[in-house]
């Protein structure tokens, strides 16, 4: 969409390892613009790339650019409210990432989102999951805070299988057999310990016969999942959870997660993200 309505009051910018997306923001929080590029590489690359978007929309370089993501600014260790207290009212302003010590996590781009659904949420108490293209965030919230917080490489993991010979075609493909898929999880739970067995012994199904191709990729992405939700389950047994993702990530979590009988309630991501950001404007230049 391009710059030919409403010059913005502000700049959002969302850095995520899938590419990097900038709107052009009413006072309101509505959307007046947006733009979509590659993802940047390191934080030189981000300048570079939002320059360019900017320079092609002419706003004024007073314009207030409130940015999530990649970004190591200064990271706030847990537990703290899930919304900082007080922004500086300087341009660009990058939302902060939460950091924990023990076990060592940075959350590095789902900070934004969390605030933003507990800005419109504050009275909840339970469990964000957040699944990103390289990690799956987990986070404890209770009274406005983020309690704690677990990072899982689920993600990074099938991205890396996906890229080895023998898995690239197995596991390529976006069509899930959901009840493979469910089987798996089931699995991987009960016996987490064998996920890496398991996982090694697909090719072998597939040019033995034993396993279509098709069903491969159910497999392999239900296990990594299973194990996931077996490590994470004193996190979420029995409680409320948030499910905030982007509709493809999130779909297979709520497959695993409904098939478990959790307690679950679904976000879009880019919304939330949206939310945070607005709500970090208003503390800033409001």
């Amino acid at each position: 969409m391009g710059m030919t309505m409403t010059t913005p009051d502000w700049i959002a910018v969302d850095w995520t390892a899938l590419g990097l997306t900038v709107w052009g923001m009413n006072a309101e929080g509505s959307v007046l613009a947006e733009a979509k590029a590659e993802a940047p590489t390191d934080t030189a690359g981000f300048d570079t790339v939002l320059a360019t978007i900017l320079q092609g929309w002419a706003i004024p370089a007073s314009t207030p650019i409130v940015g999530a993501g990649r970004f190591a600014h200064a990271p706030r260790p847990v537990p703290c409210l899930a919304m900082p207290e007080h922004f500086s009212a300087t341009s660009p302003l990058y939302f902060p990432a939460l950091s924990q010590q023990e076990p060592r996590h940075v959350t590095l781009g789902m900070e934004a989102a969390i605030a933003g659904f507990v800005a419109q949420n504050p009275k909840f108490d339970g469990v964000l999951c957040l699944p990103g293209a390289r990690m799956t965030v987990w986070a404890h919230i209770s009274a406005e805070e983020v309690v704690s917080f677990r990072s899982v490489a689920t993600g990074l993991i099938m991205t890396g299988l996906t890229q080895q010979a023998g898995f690239d075609t197995l596991l390529s493909g976006e069509a899930l057999d959901q009840a493979v898929f469910t089987d798996a999880v089931s699995d991987a739970m009960s016996r987490p310990e064998q996920v890496s067995y398991r996982i090694a012994s697909l090719e072998a199904e597939t040019y033995l016969g034993a396993l279509a191709p098709a069903r491969a990729r159910a497999t392999a992405l239900g296990l990594l999942i299973g194990a996931e939700l077996a490590a994470t389950r004193p996190y979420w047994l029995g409680q409320p959870i948030a499910l905030i993702g982007d509709a493809d990530l999130r779909a297979p979590y709520r497959l695993a997660l409904d098939a478990q009988y959790a307690m679950i309630t679904v976000y879009d991501r880019t919304e939330m993200v949206r939310a945070g950001l607005y709500a970090a404007f208003r503390k800033a230049f409001g």
